[in-house]
């Protein structure tokens, strides 16, 4: 069950509630952004300086359009489901991420369980589910607030790993992955591993670092440090209130336009199908109507509180550290709200429990 903000919905203009069909041609001059330097690479012979220029490029390309196609597949570009599907497959490709997973696996669930225990694929388990998953175990030393230097690694590989080891492996062990179209996404993963490993075998080995690596860690990076920094600090909740789960992470206005406002999190949870060329204006709503409750900080900020913190829960609103046995708060209401600043310097273990219903959207 999700709190309901209808109110606050009544107070935006009804226009904000249409999708920005503007955003397909920025997708597409994204994509052939990235395409353009892998191609540079490929067939120019570069100085390694250059190469590595174009890699990290290619990465950022490749992070921004994963965000846009978050927001593709949550309709806020076109309704259209084939639409959505085609330029999915592209968005996610870098990643091998099927589209059809990831509308599951974020739209359904994510969205519809958010920090519940469980039923959210991204929330960090509790210290009993911890003791009984040796991938949380192997994996916890990579995670910020761990206390290990490996640690710093997390954010340019954890996410294809998390999304990966689901796709893989616990889809088919966790009862909550019950309703997902199997087949399709079979399909669909084919398809991506089959494009992977066609990509590989014509850029040869001498370019694996400059096409593949290079740009696997930056595009990574991107979304991830987004995503981790918008619900890993926060309570787990039986309830789904955004204003409680989720933080909003400010940046400066240059990066929140190419990153395509995707940090203003706790309003995209209000209101999924927003596009996010509007999120500030629901940001500002929610600072005038809940000045006590609603969560947001700058996001370096709150990497900082990411690796001062742990990632396992203890109860609800305790963080643990299993290797030392530390404790730390989650973040509350009061305690996130800050005056942002101008400028940035999961995976489920195998349960027996079942989704209950579909995306919650106001």
């Amino acid at each position: 069950m999700q709190t309901s903000y209808r109110s606050l919905r009544k107070e935006l203009p009804k226009d904000i509630f249409k999708p920005y069909n503007m955003r397909l041609l920025s997708l597409i001059m994204v994509q052939l952004a990235g395409a353009t330097s892998i191609a540079s690479i490929l067939y120019f012979s570069l100085p390694w300086y250059l190469n590595l220029s174009l890699g990290l490029f290619a990465g950022y390309c490749w992070g921004v359009n994963g965000l846009m196609g978050h927001e593709l597949m949550h309709g806020n570009i076109v309704r259209n489901k084939t639409v959505q599907n085609f330029f999915g497959f592209f968005c996610f490709l870098p990643f091998m991420i099927s589209s059809t997973f990831w509308k599951y696996w974020h739209n359904y669930l994510h969205h519809s369980h958010t920090q519940k225990n469980i039923l959210d694929p991204d929330a960090y388990p509790t210290k009993r589910i911890y003791t009984h998953s040796k991938f949380m175990q192997r994996m916890y030393p990579f995670t910020p607030g761990s206390g290990k230097k490996r640690s710093y690694l997390y954010f340019f590989f954890f996410f294809s790993v998390n999304v990966a080891a689901s796709q893989f492996y616990f889809r088919f062990r966790n009862k909550i992955f019950d309703k997902l179209d199997h087949k399709r996404v079979n399909i669909e993963l084919a398809a991506l591993v089959i494009c992977h490993a066609g990509f590989l075998y014509i850029a040869g080995p001498s370019n694996w670092l400059w096409v593949y690596i290079i740009p696997f860690a930056i595009q990574n990076y991107l979304p991830f440090s987004y995503i981790s920094t918008n619900h890993n600090l926060s309570p787990l909740t039986k309830e789904n209130d955004p204003l409680i789960n989720s933080l909003t992470v400010t940046n400066h206005p240059i990066l929140e336009f190419f990153h395509i406002n995707f940090g203003y999190h706790v309003e995209h949870h209000l209101f999924p199908t927003v596009s996010s060329k509007h999120l500030k204006l629901v940001h500002e709503a929610l600072k005038t109507n809940y000045p006590d409750k609603y969560q947001y900080m700058p996001k370096w900020t709150a990497i900082k509180k990411l690796y001062s913190t742990a990632r396992i829960y203890k109860n609800s609103t305790t963080l643990i550290n299993p290797l030392t046995g530390n404790t730390y708060d989650t973040i509350n209401p009061k305690e996130a709200k800050v005056v942002p600043n101008q400028g940035e310097p999961q995976t489920p273990p195998p349960s027996k429990q079942a989704s209950t219903s579909f995306e919650a959207q106001i």
